[in-house]
């Protein structure tokens, strides 16, 4: 990528305490990045799934949410397995890239569960 001059976003650590009040209170935008088949084991409740791997078939998609999720006043947060999972990571940098700020929960789903927060267990949205 060539160098700019274009002030980019960045991507910032979220804790779980913090992660569990956005989302208790609604005030979050939380992508799951792992793949389809561990988000239909279980994931953080009103997840969005879009997995690492599909990140340039949808980004235009998410755009959109991104965008109205921030003007709404929303944090915008991608999370994966653990601390040693990088996808969530590698998602974050992309989005900081396109001008955003996103948090990273990069002790992931594994401390959420860890602290025996809810869960909810459903299969991925299909795609369009």
């Amino acid at each position: 990528m060539p160098p700019t001059n274009r002030k980019l976003g960045a991507s910032e650590s979220i804790d779980v305490e913090e992660l569990f009040g956005l989302q208790q209170s609604g005030n979050v935008l939380i992508y799951d990045v792992r793949l389809p088949y561990f988000y239909g084991i279980d994931h953080i409740p009103g997840t969005i799934s879009w997995p690492h791997t599909d990140y340039d078939a949808q980004v235009q998609k998410r755009d959109i949410e991104i965008q109205k999720a921030l003007a709404d006043g929303k944090k915008v947060v991608v999370y994966c397995f653990n601390i040693g999972c990088p996808e969530a990571r590698n998602v974050a940098k992309k989005l900081a890239r396109r001008d955003y700020v996103i948090h990273v929960f990069g002790s992931g789903i594994d401390t959420w569960r860890t602290a025996g927060l809810p869960l909810d267990v459903s299969a991925p949205e299909k795609p369009e």
